[in-house]
Order: structure tokens, then sequence, then C-alpha cells
């Protein structure tokens, strides 16, 4: 059966409504499934608006949006990944709590439409969101931090190494107990360099991380966003039930998250899936993405 004309159209409308009817506190639209950007001005303005984009081109052309602007990594997610991704990182900032009533539109890129309607409450969602241990607390990490972290994670767990799959873990806030529970593998390769060289936030390390994550062992980076370490055996021992098919990697950054404040990101090797833990529990997995393709959009 052929899709309805008009489908962005009736579900930005029908968002309206229901953010009125329910009392919602925001409404969360991913801008990569709209043909045209010009959709966004029908938002309701009665609540906070968040938009999300995987496109470094569309993000610029959104900076004049009289809304909150996410940029996402720049791959192909689909739309529960890209719902989720837009509502932690307004909760890392704490532009929203998990106990908001939250509207969230989504579509493919590829279709550009916007096809799902989506309200829920983080602290009562356990499909999206698989605990209600969402990270509206970073415990001294900075958001802008926090973001680069799962950006870089998706990025390592789409590309790998030279075509090939690559697990990775990376462990973020709370270095001096993480330090303690953990010992060094190898040489640290970031030991004796200036702050500012080994600061994720640094988007010409970025390369550099990649390399360093066929090391064994976790990158330990400081809630500013100052790698410490890489090449860390984690030697935290959780008593944490994890899903099926989960293995030791998995294991370690659960038990880190769980004797500190630490969030961990692990990224699986065989599925591509980066789990992200806190408290000792899996609060979000995103699967494996593909490189985004950019398409222009038009623009009012």
């Amino acid at each position: 059966m052929a899709k309805a004309v008009g489908t962005s159209e009736s579900l930005i409308e029908a968002a309206s409504a229901i953010c009125e009817q329910l009392g919602a506190r925001a409404v969360f639209v991913h801008a990569d499934a709209l043909k045209d950007l010009d959709m966004l001005s029908q938002l309701p303005t009665s609540v906070e608006r968040f938009v999300t984009t995987c496109s470094p081109e569309l993000y610029e052309a959104l900076e004049d949006e009289a809304c909150h602007i996410f940029q996402l990594p720049a791959l192909s997610l689909n739309r529960i990944d890209a719902i989720k991704m837009g509502v932690v990182i307004a909760l890392s900032e704490g532009a929203i709590s998990k106990e908001d009533t939250l509207v969230c539109l989504a579509g493919l890129s590829e279709i550009g439409d916007i096809d799902t309607l989506i309200t829920f409450r983080p602290d009562q969602e356990k499909e999206i969101l698989l605990t209600s241990e969402t990270q509206n607390e970073l415990n001294g990490i900075d958001p802008k931090v926090f973001e680069t972290t799962l950006s870089l994670a998706l990025e390592l767990a789409a590309e790998g190494r030279e075509g090939r799959p690559r697990g990775a873990l990376l462990v973020l806030g709370d270095h001096d107990i993480v330090l303690q529970y953990s010992r060094q593998m190898v040489i640290n390769p970031f030991h004796g360099y200036p702050e500012e060289q080994r600061n994720i936030m640094d988007p010409s390390l970025r390369e550099t991380i990649k390399e360093f994550s066929a090391i064994d062992g976790a990158f330990v980076i400081r809630g500013d966003g100052v790698i410490e370490a890489a090449g860390r055996h984690l030697n935290a021992a959780a008593d944490v039930d994890l899903p099926p098919g989960l293995g030791a990697r998995h294991m370690a950054a659960a038990g880190i998250s769980d004797v500190s404040a630490a969030t961990s990101f692990a990224i699986s090797e065989s599925t591509g899936t980066v789990s992200v833990f806190k408290n000792g529990k899996i609060f979000m997995q995103i699967g494996k993405s593909q490189p985004a393709k950019n398409k222009k959009k038009k623009k009012p």
C-alpha cells in the first residue's frame, strides 16, 4: 500500500494536539526525515522544541531556528536510535528531566518523511531507555564531553578499523576511582602529553583515538574530556545481570560503572552495538549504523 501524501504534516499537527492533551514538556523531531525544513515552524511553540540531525551541513542550516539543535554522528540512524540519542543528550544537558512527558517524531532520511510518533516518560520507559537510570545526573561530567564520547563510540562501531569490526571500551568520569580499579596492560600512549593535546573534544585527536582502539583494554577519560590512559584492564567485579550474548567487555563496563560514578561505553565487536552503562546497568543500546548520505534540504 502506498504511503499517504503529507505524512510529515499530519504527524506534526498530531504532535501539537498530543502535547496539549498530555501536558508534554518537550517535542523532539529528527530533521533528516524532513524534505522541507519549513515544516519545523509548525512545531508547537508551547513546549520545548528539540531538533536532531546527523548532517553537519543541515546543522548549520538549522542554527537560526528557535529550537535546541543537537548534532548527532554522521551516521544513518534508524528511527528509534535517533529518538534515543536526542532524548539522552537532552537529559545529559539537564534540558529535560526523566519525569517529563515527551513527544517524539522520526523517520528515515532515505525516505524523507516523518512516519513515526512516540510519546513516553523516560522514568517509565523500558524499551527505548532500558532502565530508568537515565543520564540526567552526570556527576562532574561536562555534557558536551558525554555527547562527544557517545558520538565517538558510535563512529568506532560503524567504521571499525580499515573496514573491519572492532570492539572497544571507553570509561568516562570519576577517573580517580576508575584508575584505582584498573591496571595498565601496555605502555600508556597518552602519558606525558599536555592535557590540551589529549582532550577528546579536540577533533584532530579523533583519528588517533580510533587507531589506539586496537589496543586491548579501556580508555579512561576524565569528566572534562582529558584522556588519562588507554590500554587499562578493569578489575572491578560486580554482581550484575547482563542480557545473554554479552561477554567480558560488557561485564567490565557494567562493573566499573557499578563501583564508581563513571559512565561506560562498550562496543561489541561482533554486532557493532554500543551499550551505555550507568550504575551497573545498561540504560541505552544503539545498533550499528552506516555512514550517512548527505541530502540537501529546502530552507525558506
